[in-house]
């Protein structure tokens, strides 16, 4: 059996043999491997193949090539008297063998898919073990080629969304450390996605840490306001506002910062200068005589 693993660095395992990096043959070996894994033992035909090693300018003499960079990686993957390289060739081009090959990506991707579907408990087992799968970066060995980077930002979005259905399902057992880690690794992968940012504020204040609910808030409007010149929508600041007004938390924690209360007067000077008729220097004027007086109470 072979172990394929493109968390980190491309490597193969087999019972007698492990081979990585420059062992592979070079680069373009390395990566006609890394397509063929990522296929999900699907074939992959050679103008694939070359499309991807050359990209629109490849030489006269691609296929050819192609083929001798094949017979490089049976002879790294399967060395020794007896073996065979999980490599096939088909008329479509080539494809690995599904019965002798294993892809860490893929056990990774059924984790998450059974996750989705799953009860709470089981959900947060599953994702659990899948999170344990990709502590390494993905592809790590490609760091300037499009396909792989498509690959990775298609995966970050399936691990951050199953992140947070494990966040949800953690607070809903009561888990309430988990549900916090588990939505600032969601947040940490998609760090613009309000939805993710809205299950970190909800798991930390079910556990009770309201300014870091409210710190959570505010990291994402920073974000979304100096990088993509928006505001938080309605749903992410009436929550930040919920838990901001909300009593029902007691100890220093639950005491809003001066950076808190700035951030409350901005949000309500933005939604007053939203309303039809209001005059936002009166409403300048008047949310700065309030903060004024609220930080110096503080």
């Amino acid at each position: 059996m072979f172990d394929i693993r493109l968390f980190g660095t491309t490597t193969v395992r087999s019972t007698t043999t492990e081979v990585a990096g420059s062992q592979l043959g070079g680069i373009k070996p390395r990566q006609v491997l890394e397509v063929l894994a990522l296929a999900g033992l699907a074939p992959v035909t050679k103008d694939r193949l070359v499309q991807v090693l050359w990209g629109d300018s490849p030489p006269t003499s691609a296929v050819a090539t192609l083929e001798s960079y094949v017979c490089v990686l049976r002879r790294a993957m399967g060395p020794g008297k007896g073996t065979r390289a999980p490599i096939v060739t088909t008329s479509a081009g080539y494809r690995l063998d599904p019965e002798r090959v294993v892809v860490d990506l893929h056990r990774c991707q059924s984790l998450l898919a059974r996750a989705a579907s799953a009860d709470d408990g089981q959900a947060l087992t599953l994702t659990r073990r899948a999170l344990r799968m990709c502590e390494q970066p993905l592809l790590a060995s490609e760091t300037r080629a499009g396909w792989a980077d498509q690959t990775r930002d298609e995966f970050r979005q399936a691990l951050a969304a199953a992140c947070g259905r494990a966040s949800r399902a953690a607070r809903v057992l009561g888990d309430v450390d988990d549900a916090v880690q588990l939505a600032s690794r969601g947040v940490a992968l998609e760090p613009y996605d309000e939805a993710l940012a809205r299950d970190l504020m909800h798991a930390l204040s079910t556990a009770g840490r309201r300014a870091g609910a409210l710190s959570a808030f505010q990291d994402l409007r920073r974000r979304l306001v100096e990088e993509l010149g928006v505001e938080p929508g309605p749903q992410t600041r009436a929550l930040y506002l919920q838990v901001l007004t909300s009593d029902s938390d007691t100890g220093s924690d639950a005491i809003p910062s001066r950076g808190e209360l700035r951030g409350l007067v901005e949000l309500l000077r933005d939604t007053l200068a939203r309303m039809p008729g209001v005059d936002v220097g009166s409403v300048d004027r008047a949310l700065a005589q309030v903060a004024g007086q609220a930080l110096n109470a503080h």
